[in-house]
């Protein structure tokens, strides 16, 4: 801390001190962390990558059990060359380079400009590849999979407002616990 007297010092390791002894405390600290180890979690690309690819496929999650299941049983399958093209496409932009950048309402719009191009184009170049030849709900619906995601995570980098919600939550919480952060909490920042 910045001009910090040993007074402020020894003030504040012995409220320090206290809290680490205090059950009420230790629960407190534990449900924030949790709080934050959740909101991590679900901003983490990597599930939105995971979620995107079963959505292409026609899936939906069970609540109940977890699994991913198919909407229509009888659907035909989607190929799987679209779909790992498309994830590896998506891969280069939904992560966390993105979603942490600072850019303009120009900037989006040109990243989702250069998305919907790729997407068109991919689409009817290799409609008969994937097997959706002439099935233009399908190039719909996979476009609007992707186009809102994208949109989505570009949204959240307007004006860096993820970089700074992500940061300031960090702060608030190392300024409540600034001795205990020595690996545990910072561990959950591993995919960033």
């Amino acid at each position: 801390m910045v001009n910090e007297t040993p007074e402020m010092q020894f003030t504040r390791e012995q409220q320090a001190q206290q809290l680490d002894s205090d059950p009420n405390a230790i629960y407190a600290n534990t449900m924030r962390e949790e709080k934050i180890t959740n909101i991590l979690s679900q901003i983490n690309p990597d599930n939105l990558l995971v979620d995107i690819e079963h959505r292409i496929r026609g899936e939906k999650k069970n609540v109940y059990t977890g699994q991913w299941e198919p909407i229509v049983k009888d659907q035909e399958p989607i190929s799987d060359k679209l779909v790992s093209r498309f994830i590896s496409y998506l891969g280069c932009i939904l992560n966390q380079n993105t979603s942490m950048s600072n850019f303009s309402s120009n900037e989006i719009n040109n990243l989702m400009g250069l998305t919907i191009d790729w997407i068109k184009d991919d689409l009817v170049v290799n409609a008969e590849e994937y097997g959706i030849e002439g099935k233009y709900t399908e190039y719909d619906r996979i476009a609007h999979i992707i186009c809102t995601s994208c949109f989505a995570v570009f949204k959240r980098a307007l004006n860096g407002q993820e970089s700074r919600r992500i940061f300031s939550i960090l702060k608030v919480h190392e300024n409540l616990t600034p001795e205990k952060q020595k690996g545990g909490f910072l561990n959950n920042l591993k995919f960033w």
